[in-house]
């Protein structure tokens, strides 16, 4: 119940917060009719404010209860969007944005202390996590811009505060830990163990900052794209990054996290190589989809490490955490903005590319200095030992053969709680697609409503779309029939790996 309320409200709270970054400096020329010097101030004014709430925050998660203090920032939240939502005045927005910088800060580093609470039980945690954030920043990225022509700035921005008030009972109405908040205050912080992580993070966070913002500048410049378009180069890869955290960790499990890190940064680097001779937009929607499946990977692995390390004192950990993702992305964004303007496109692109590939080298370093294991760790398979295997006859023979019977137990529990996870997030899936595409099909957008009236199949599969729509319609109808290919993708994948981990017991027995 606990993490169930953390990943609601962190889609909740995510959505609105990405497209509120995407909107305000779109809103603040159009409909306060600011110039780009204040526009800049706006925008860096609540960024700022982040990033100095963002260890304090850290601190309070770790002496109060974390799930108030994460309604308190969701709340603030809401209160910074329905403040922009009336705003007449630039006074009224620099208000709200420093509201949304103290809500920020309060909400993310409290959300990620409360689901560390259970990463040794659940080394899934993180990437449910990060799968739940980017589903909400995806969806509230297609409903704002399929709505904003209907609702204006002003409603988006109302919608989006009541989604952030939704968030904060939700969390603040969940179940609480019984360990008290006095006691995590007490231990000592291992900072020494946290350092290479965070330096990793920042690394991390200055490429992914400074590849967005040269992506934008690109599609924008070079390729003349308007904002609507340049948001729906970015949405497949949203999408992406929603779907990968799970099978990612699979990955993970299987070679470990200094593998998986090494083969995220190359994928991202090799992204950023091409892209500087990328001839099309529909190349570099592909492109981005590659690179966002990278994060998607090493993300979750960063915050699992933070969790393992900071132990009880998570609170401080994802506050230093928070603070080192905010720094290296303000220099990431500094970095890309003065190379594209001092050299060529292809410069820039190679450059920022043995940037990221240098992730390769960093990330595993610092998962072997923070002293986690390669491969996670999870409860749902016992440790037995030598003394709770030893039979009640010390003589009989009985204890070489029962070690291997409960570990057979143990892996046993371990994969039905592991098929349990995959068919819950099978089934979440289901209701989110199943609703986007009532939507879709409400609005006469949907592909798989067409195939109901197709008497070909196989050529309504092959063909592009329907000529008649343009623009955004467009691009949902075929963002939609690629959602149906990676639905059914999932859903073979999902059967198929959970009917093999319910043989796998009575292989090993015959």
């Amino acid at each position: 119940m606990r993490r169930a309320s953390a990943n609601w409200s962190a889609a909740l709270v995510g959505g609105p917060a990405d497209l509120l970054d995407f909107l305000i400096p779109l809103w603040a020329g159009a409909a306060m009719g600011l110039d780009a010097a204040v526009i800049g101030l706006l925008v860096a004014t609540e960024l700022f404010v982040s990033f100095v709430a963002r260890f304090p925050a850290g601190l309070l998660a770790d002496v109060w209860e974390r799930r108030n203090i994460a309604a308190a920032g969701a709340a603030l939240y809401g209160i910074s969007c329905a403040g922009y939502a009336l705003s007449t005045a630039p006074a009224m927005a620099f208000i709200s944005a420093v509201i949304g910088g103290l809500g920020g800060a309060l909400f993310w580093v409290s959300i990620r202390a409360i689901v560390s609470e259970s990463v040794v039980s659940d080394s899934f945690a993180f990437p449910k996590l990060m799968s739940w954030q980017e589903t909400g920043s995806w969806v509230a990225f297609v409903a704002g811009l399929t709505l904003i022509n209907i609702l204006s700035f002003q409603g988006v921005f109302l919608a989006a505060s009541g989604a952030c008030f939704i968030a904060a009972v939700l969390v603040a109405t969940a179940i609480r830990r019984t360990s008290s908040p006095s006691e995590r205050a007490e231990l000592a912080f291992p900072t020494q163990r946290l350092r290479p992580m965070l330096i990793a993070t920042a690394l991390t966070s200055l490429a992914e900052a400074a590849i967005g913002l040269l992506l934008l500048l690109h599609l924008q410049m070079t390729f003349a794209l308007d904002v609507v378009s340049i948001a729906l180069v970015f949405l497949p890869g949203a999408i992406v990054m929603s779907l990968i955290p799970g099978p990612a960790h699979r990955l993970t499990m299987r070679i470990g996290r200094q593998r998986v890190a090494v083969i995220a940064a190359l994928s991202s680097a090799t992204f950023a190589f091409t892209l500087a001779f990328a001839p099309s937009a529909l190349l570099i929607t592909a492109l981005w989809i590659l690179s966002a499946a990278a994060w998607a990977a090493i993300i979750p692995i960063e915050q699992s490490v933070i969790a393992e390390v900071a132990g009880e004192r998570a609170g401080k950990g994802f506050g230093l955490y928070e603070s080192a993702r905010l720094a290296g992305a303000g220099v990431g964004a500094l970095l890309a903005g003065i190379s594209y303007e001092a050299t060529t496109w292809q410069i820039v692109c190679i450059l920022f590319a043995a940037v990221i590939a240098a992730g390769a080298i960093i990330t595993p370093w610092a998962v072997r200095h923070s002293g986690v294991t390669n491969i996670p760790k999870n409860d749902a398979i016992p440790e037995i030992t030598l003394a709770e295997c030893t039979p009640e006859r010390p003589n009989a023979p009985t204890h070489q053969t029962r070690i291997p019977e409960q570990n057979e137990e143990g892996e046993t529990m371990a994969m039905t709680k592991t098929n349990r996870s995959k068919f819950t997030d099978l089934g979440w899936h289901l209701v989110i697609f199943a609703v986007a595409q009532i939507v879709l099909a409400f609005m006469g957008w949907s592909w798989i409503a067409d195939s109901f009236s197709t008497n070909d199949l196989s050529e309504h599969l092959a063909s592009g779309g329907r000529p008649e729509l343009e623009g955004i319609p467009s691009f949902l109808y075929g963002a939609g029939k690629i959602w149906v290919i990676i639905f059914v993708i999932d859903v073979i994948w999902t059967l198929a790996t959970g009917r093999k981990n319910n043989q796998t017991p009575k292989n090993q027995e015959s």
